[in-house]
Parts: C-alpha cells; sequence; structure tokens
C-alpha cells in the first residue's frame, strides 16, 4: 500500500487557506474614494493668515494694514479675517480641477454676515443651481459687514487718510475678482450681459436679434397695403 503524501496535502492546504483569505479580504473590505486635499492654489489652512492665502494674496496685505494697536485680537480683527478667509477659498474652490467643495468646507458659519454656509453656497456654485439673486444677497452682505468691519479697525489702527483709501481699493479690488469669477462659474446664464448690462434691478428685459436691430419698423396695418397686396378690403 502507498504512503498517504501528507506534506502535499499539508502544502495544498496552506496555500488554499492563503488564497481564501486573500480573496476574502478582497471581496469584503469596503473602499473609499480617493480624497482630495485641495492642494490647488496652495494648502487651505495653515499656511499663513487668512486661509487659502496663495489664491487671494492681496488680502494678507489687507489685513497688515489693518493690524496694529492690539486690533489683531479683537472680534471685528476675527472676523474681517474670516470673511477674507471666505472669499479666498471660494476663489481656490472654483478655480480647483477637482471640481469639488473642499477648501471653503473649513470656514465657519457666521451670522453676522452669512446667509448661507459659504461651502453650501460653493456646491451650489459647482453644480450651477444657485440663482443670481441669491448669490448677489450672499456676496452684498460679505462686503457691506466688511466695510463696517474694515473702518473700525482702521480707526484703531490710526490710519491715515490716503491709507484708509487704500486700503478700501484693495478690498474692493480682491472683492470685485471674487465675485466676477463667481458670476462666471455659478450662474448657468448671465443674463444681465445679454443686452449689454442693461437691465435695472435684475430684471429681464426682451431681447432683441442682432439681425434684426437695423431693420426699420413695418408700417403697414390695417388698410395699408399689406405684404400681400391685401388692403384689409373685402
Amino acid at each position: 500500500m502507498d504512503q498517504v503524501p501528507y506534506d502535499w496535502i499539508i502544502t495544498i492546504l496552506f496555500i488554499a487557506v492563503i488564497v481564501g483569505l486573500i480573496v476574502r479580504t478582497t471581496m469584503f473590505t469596503p473602499s473609499f474614494s480617493e480624497m482630495n486635499e485641495g492642494f490647488y492654489g496652495g494648502v487651505a489652512r495653515g499656511a499663513g493668515v487668512p486661509d487659502c492665502l496663495r489664491t487671494l494674496p492681496e488680502a494678507s496685505e489687507l489685513l497688515n494694514m489693518l493690524s496694529g494697536s492690539g486690533s489683531e485680537g479683537s472680534d471685528d480683527y476675527r472676523e474681517f479675517t474670516l470673511i477674507l478667509s471666505k472669499l479666498a477659498c471660494l476663489k481656490k474652490d472654483l478655480l480647483s480641477p477637482s471640481g469639488i467643495v473642499e477648501a471653503t468646507r473649513h470656514q465657519a458659519f457666521e451670522t453676522a454676515h452669512d446667509r448661507v454656509a459659504v461651502a453650501e453656497l460653493c456646491g451650489m456654485c459647482l453644480n450651477q443651481t444657485v440663482g443670481a439673486r441669491d448669490l448677489d444677497i450672499s456676496f452684498a452682505t460679505w462686503r457691506d459687514r466688511a466695510n463696517v468691519l474694515m473702518r473700525k479697525l482702521a480707526t484703531a489702527a490710526h490710519l491715515a487718510e490716503k491709507d484708509v483709501v487704500k486700503a478700501e481699493k484693495l478690498f474692493t479690488a480682491l472683492y470685485d475678482d471674487v465675485y466676477h469669477l463667481s458670476t462666471s462659474k455659478c450662474l448657468k446664464t448671465d443674463f444681465s450681459a445679454q443686452n449689454g448690462g442693461s437691465t435695472a434691478g435684475g430684471d429681464v428685459s426682451g431681447y432683441l436679434p442682432e439681425n434684426l436691430v437695423n431693420r426699420r419698423e413695418y408700417e403697414y396695418k390695417y388698410g395699408g397695403a399689406s405684404a400681400s397686396g391685401w388692403n384689409g378690403a373685402v
């Protein structure tokens, strides 16, 4: 009688157990999507003040102008920094090729200047589901509150009049930069530009095609010779 090859049987069983463990691990381990850490335009936090500094470097210059007399530790300075961080991080997310909400999700909601969380606004922008009026309300609230805080900080820092004017111009420039980027990225159609920006109050006026702009008015009505030659008589 031949001897049973126990060595081979043990080896085969060992290999089978190893293969089974590998298959089980592969089949039942949940997969996670790759996390995008938002390195486009630099890191969002920890690289300077405000957040997303590299995306909007003018914001740091503005903060340096308004710092002084211990204002860096004040609530006004903290809130103004937060507004600049939101503008910078919104620009960062809108320009990021990843197309996801990353930088803005770290920004805290502030009832004094937020109508909607900036991360939520960014998400609607990326999906183009935000209305022009809602976008304008959010930006106008940031702008108006920032102007109030900026005047208070300028007074606390004892800025000269020329420096106050410079700070206001600097804020206007960076604000317009982010606002115009947002309108181009967030809105499906820019109705305000449809008629050369002639609409007021956000209302949409009638649109006249270019090929009809120079046509003369059609005046033959009710008794005049029409295009078909009929004069209205029966």
